[in-house]
């Protein structure tokens, strides 16, 4: 767990801030980061805007923030950006890879991603971001094959065994492994996790002593972040994503925390998070498999927001404006059957949604027909064309409107 300057002994007494949650509920802090911004004569320099920000924050507070801004220039975030942009091709789905599918057309809409798909190149014939830029977006055709997905994950022993996988586990190896493909890369992203620059976030917790009144600060950083289903609205009323946000960010009380100065026990300390970076790429996850003796899936609607203002979680309460960018939709009652499909924004076309579904590709109608969302993912609004600026442009020989 990344902590302030106080140090790593201080904490060996809390042995609540080491469990990672399940994918059902909780914070998940599982850390996730590149470690420095100036760490070897590829780095890049650190930003000089600590004047700007709180003055409350620690140093490992402000190397976070250091490293976000660092990584603005290091990845394409617009399609225009792009040596090539690819049309729109479905994914042929020969048994129960639908999990892997969705995944892969959700990713396949970042352009940072895309990027970075077209400039790796290994020696490793097994190698998932080059199989991806080979038999996906260098397919012939109008759908992809699916074989090489598996093919990369051999070695691993992952989603092998020809069984319905949850599309979270999956999103998270995937990321896992393009992490491990860009260690690979030469400067400036060697060695660099391209999960964290991408979509990586970090939550500033602020726990307070109710005897001595100290209050200590530790983070919490991760990629994909993890919202809970709230109870149901007795009035009919239908959550929507920046309600599950706001959920998470409320303050609530920890049991068991040791202050660290007085060293008292208390039962139930008082906890504020507050959201200290920004992800580039927001993904969320929304818990709906809250097992329990018949572990069902919680099926109720969540509306989609077509635009997500982050600023009153922020702990600064900076403007960070997020656009729909796609969703990753599970139908069925359980984790281990069902159905993953993919809406997104098309690449050449923002302004306009697709589907999809396995080997289907067509245009979508409205965020609303999207009420069983289980990864939803956001883009920053300024890497967004608006109504007057023009779209991705496409080859002249593809005419096609997706």
């Amino acid at each position: 767990m990344t902590v302030n300057n106080e140090g790593w002994g201080a904490f060996k007494t809390n042995k609540w801030l080491f469990t990672t949650p399940s994918s059902s509920g909780g914070r998940p802090q599982t850390p996730v980061s590149n470690s420095r911004v100036t760490d070897g004569e590829n780095s890049l320099e650190t930003p000089v805007k600590r004047a700007n920000r709180p003055r409350t924050l620690s140093d490992r507070g402000n190397e976070i923030l250091d490293n976000h801004e660092a990584v603005r220039s290091l990845y394409a975030w617009t399609w225009n950006e792009l040596k090539e942009n690819y049309p729109e091709k479905g994914i042929n789905n020969p048994s129960v890879f639908c999990y892997a599918i969705s995944c892969i057309q959700l990713l396949s809409h970042v352009p940072a991603v895309v990027r970075f798909l077209q400039e790796h190149r290994c020696q490793d014939h097994l190698c998932l971001a080059c199989c991806w830029r080979r038999y996906f977006f260098h397919a012939q055709g109008k759908s992809a094959p699916i074989g090489w997905f598996p093919d990369a994950f051999k070695k691993d022993r992952k989603f092998n065994a020809g069984l319905q996988e949850d599309a979270h586990d999956a999103l998270l190896e995937i990321l896992a492994k393009l992490d491990k493909a860009a260690a690979k890369n030469p400067p400036p992203l060697k060695n660099r996790k391209l999960s964290d620059d991408l979509f990586g976030y970090s939550i500033r917790n602020e726990v307070q002593c109710k005897r001595c009144q100290y209050k200590h600060v530790y983070y919490e950083n991760n990629t994909v972040m993890t919202v809970r289903m709230m109870r149901k609205d007795p009035s009919g009323h239908r959550h929507s994503i920046k309600d599950l946000m706001r959920n998470l960010f409320n303050p609530s009380v920890i049991s068991g925390y040791i202050c660290t100065k007085c060293k008292n026990k208390n039962y139930e300390a008082p906890v504020k998070p507050t959201l200290l970076r920004a992800p580039q790429v927001l993904l969320l996850h929304i818990s709906r498999f809250s097992y329990d003796k018949e572990a069902r899936k919680i099926s109720r609607p969540v509306t989609l927001n077509e635009t997500l203002d982050v600023s009153s979680m922020a702990t600064a309460s900076q403007s960070t404006v997020y656009k729909f960018c796609g969703a990753i939709i599970h139908a069925g009652h359980q984790l281990d059957f069902g159905h993953y499909w993919c809406v997104t924004r098309s690449r050449r076309k923002e302004n306009s949604l697709i589907t999809l579904n396995d080997s289907q590709v067509f245009q979508h109608a409205s965020l609303h027909d999207l009420p069983q969302s289980y990864i939803v993912m956001y883009r920053r609004k300024e890497h967004l064309p608006t109504e007057n600026q023009p779209q991705p442009t496409a080859p002249n020989n593809d005419r096609s409107m997706i």
